[in-house]
């Protein structure tokens, strides 16, 4: 599950590049100029995301050492 997350997390992050800086070679212009309430909101969820990907982390580590202290 972490790897499916962390791949979201990533791609989302490639799709918000893509729309802030563009890319010239490709004629893919930035849309953040003609939209920007839909840069934030991406920006948003690109933070959500990231924060989803930090807790699923802590949640395994503190899952590993409560099963240590199991045994």
């Amino acid at each position: 599950m972490l790897g499916l997350l962390t791949a979201g997390a990533s791609s989302a992050a490639a799709i918000v590049y893509l729309a802030h800086k563009g890319n010239n070679n490709t004629n893919w212009f930035s849309i953040c100029q003609q939209f920007n309430s839909f840069c934030e909101r991406i920006s948003g969820s690109l933070i959500g995301s990231f924060v989803a990907v930090f807790l699923l982390i802590l949640l395994i580590l503190l899952s590993a050492i409560a099963l240590s202290r199991r045994h």
